[in-house]
């Protein structure tokens, strides 16, 4: 439904986008058209005032020039002279505007002449005037041949003022029409934007509408969902607190049943040997061979029942946390390994290590399985070299979720034994998974199983990297800070 609006809203808007794209095309068409037409009727308006200055100018002075023939007065002949020099300016400015109408500059280059011509008998009557008085005036003809260029003259800027009065009519004309249609143009794009804004508008309006309905459909599938989830959590939470009582007395059972069981084993251990002491001598081969046998049972049985007990102590047993240096430990471990690491003719190398909160006896057991482990799996051939580094890391290089801690330490322990396929990668992780025979390799397959464990209990990770004939990696990621009250 969502998708549905969002196709609606996106076709409209390019619609409306469209529309709004071609309405400011014509509408700066139209009022450019508009600005034009004002422009030109400005124009035509500035013309008809220059034409009309023209005519006041030959007027004045031809009137200033008759006040001064009958009155002898020379005042007239200030604004006379006045009018006589402005004619020539105006015309020039007159041909400027008109310089895009030939017919208009044709008519300029007809008048020029004649206001030429009427400027000099007018001046040419002045000075009759001042060497023969009014009667050589009235006798010289002068007064009637500038009367006749005179209406020549008023003829020729009434043609030209009608022309420029045409034009004006036209132009007014197509500048109202520009009014219209700009007008017209605003009030279409005003009238669309609103049916525009409209149309949204309901359709906003109905998407809320639908959108308000399926909210509170899904708030009732989420309080349904809620109820569901609180009653399979309630149920989960008692399966849970069930899993761990059973954990607990399964713990607390191998415990107790293999603590239970090392009376007896000693027993038989101990008969057997006095068997062996004693009464040996009076066993046939078979007999030996039968006390051999169990006496080697018993040890494996004893060696079994010693690593379960280890197994179950990791968290049986377990102390709190607190800052150690690994250093230190790997240094004891060493310590404690030195005889078997001589006998095997291999090397441990151990880098820097860091220091984190941990269960100082576990992280000896950790170290000593792995590097035991190690040393055990080696090539017949090469002697084993066994490498014990360290590195800091960030939370979301570790790999592990749901911690509180922002840095692990990511510990390695790295030889060049015989390695293993990583398809058993899970299965020697499992407590009393072998995936050699006893006479290849001893051991009773718990080692591993306890160094999961133990990192584990810490929060953090334990894995490996191998490939049959290559050696392999053990790879243990724990927080460096914990809480310190954990167990």
């Amino acid at each position: 439904m969502f998708r549905k609006l969002r196709r609606q809203l996106a076709s409209l808007f390019l619609a409306a986008l469209l529309f709004l794209i071609g309405n400011a095309i014509i509408s700066f068409w139209s009022l450019s058209t508009l600005y034009k037409n004002n422009s030109l009727v400005i124009h035509t308006l500035d013309v008809l005032e220059k034409i009309e200055t023209v005519r006041a100018d030959i007027t004045s002075a031809e009137s200033n020039q008759r006040g001064f023939l009958l009155t002898d007065n020379t005042q007239f002949l200030e604004p006379y002279e006045r009018a006589v020099q402005d004619v020539e300016p105006t015309i020039d400015r007159l041909a400027e505007l008109t310089s895009d109408n030939p017919a208009q500059q044709k008519n300029l280059v007809e008048l020029r002449p004649s206001i030429v011509e009427r400027i000099r008998l007018l001046r040419e009557t002045l000075n009759i005037r001042r060497d023969s008085g009014l009667d050589g005036v009235t006798s010289g003809g002068t007064l009637e041949r500038g009367r006749v260029e005179m209406d020549k003259l008023l003829d020729s800027i009434a043609n030209i003022e009608q022309i420029e009065k045409n034009l004006l009519a036209a132009r007014t004309e197509q500048s109202r029409q520009s009014s219209i249609n700009s007008i017209l143009t605003l009030s279409i794009s005003n009238l669309v934007s609103i049916a525009l804004v409209i149309f949204v508008f309901y359709l906003i309006k109905r998407d809320v509408a639908e959108r308000d309905k399926e909210e509170r459909l899904l708030r009732e599938a989420n309080e349904t969902l809620e109820a569901r989830v609180a009653e399979r959590t309630a149920e989960l939470a008692g399966a849970n607190l069930e899993l761990e009582r059973s954990n607990r007395e399964l713990q607390d059972f191998a415990f107790v049943a293999s603590h239970d069981l090392q009376e007896p084993l000693r027993k038989i251990q101990a008969f057997g040997d006095r068997l062996r002491t004693v009464q040996a001598p009076k066993f046939d081969d078979q007999g030996r061979d039968y006390l051999d046998r169990m006496h080697s049972a018993a040890g494996r049985m004893h060696k079994l029942i010693n690593d379960l007990l280890t197994f179950s102590r990791v968290t049986t047993k377990a102390q709190p946390f607190e800052t150690i240096d690994l250093n230190m430990i790997a240094r004891d471990v060493l310590s404690d390994l030195e005889t078997t690491i001589e006998q095997s003719g291999g090397t441990v190398e151990v880098g820097d290590l860091p220091s984190i909160d941990a269960d100082a006896m576990q992280m000896r057991q950790l170290f000593q399985n792995l590097i035991v482990n190690a040393l055990k799996f080696r090539k017949p051939e090469s002697p084993p070299v066994v490498k014990v580094e360290a590195e800091l890391v960030n939370k979301n290089a570790s790999g592990i979720e749901g911690s509180a801690s922002n840095t692990f330490a990511r510990i390695t322990v790295a030889d060049n034994g015989i390695g293993f396929d990583e398809k058993y990668l899970d299965r020697i992780f499992t407590p009393f998974q072998r995936l050699h025979g006893r006479n290849e390799y001893e051991g009773t397959g718990i080692g591993l199983a306890v160094c999961r464990k133990i990192v584990e209990r810490h929060g953090g990770s334990l894995t490996a990297q191998s490939s049959a004939g290559n050696g392999a990696t053990f790879i243990a990621t724990m927080p460096v800070a914990q809480n310190k009250e954990k167990k």
